[in-house]
């Protein structure tokens, strides 16, 4: 691990936390009024944006427990939104993928954390968001290799 390098101040890490816990509680809010949830719109676009995936890596990159992710992923396939398969080269392995139906209701969810979003920026000007998303992708990017 690396020193910490000089003028990136620990607060930092703290800051990005709370931003994204504001913007969870925020977009979970709405979402709620709507009869939805964060983890359903997070597996549901993960799926829908990265194309099938192993049921272990899904929980990996939406940071959910797999357990957990294996109850979701049973409403989920009751529901018809998404629909699992044995790994044609490891039989041990599940598949998941989003069925049309399932990206039509990640699609509906879409507007309302947008609009959270929205919300929860408002202090920034365009310009700022863009840069700050620029950022957290290099920061995502670096980190990735």
């Amino acid at each position: 691990m690396r020193p910490p390098t000089p003028g990136i101040p620990v607060e930092l890490g703290l800051l990005v936390a709370r931003t994204r816990t504001l913007l969870w509680r925020v977009a979970a809010r709405g979402l709620e009024q709507a009869g939805e949830s964060m983890h359903v719109y997070r597996v549901l676009g993960q799926l829908t944006k990265g194309g099938p995936t192993t049921q272990r890596d899904l929980a990996d990159a939406t940071a959910q427990h797999p357990a957990g992710v294996s109850r979701l992923l049973d409403e989920l396939e009751r529901s018809g939104d998404v629909q699992r398969r044995r790994d044609a080269t490891d039989r041990r392995r599940l598949i998941v993928e989003a069925t049309a139906k399932g990206k039509r209701r990640y699609g509906r969810m879409r507007p309302e954390v947008s609009a959270s979003m929205e919300q929860v920026m408002s202090g920034l000007r365009p310009a700022e968001r863009v840069t700050l998303q620029r950022l957290l992708e290099k920061v995502l990017a670096a980190s990735a290799t």
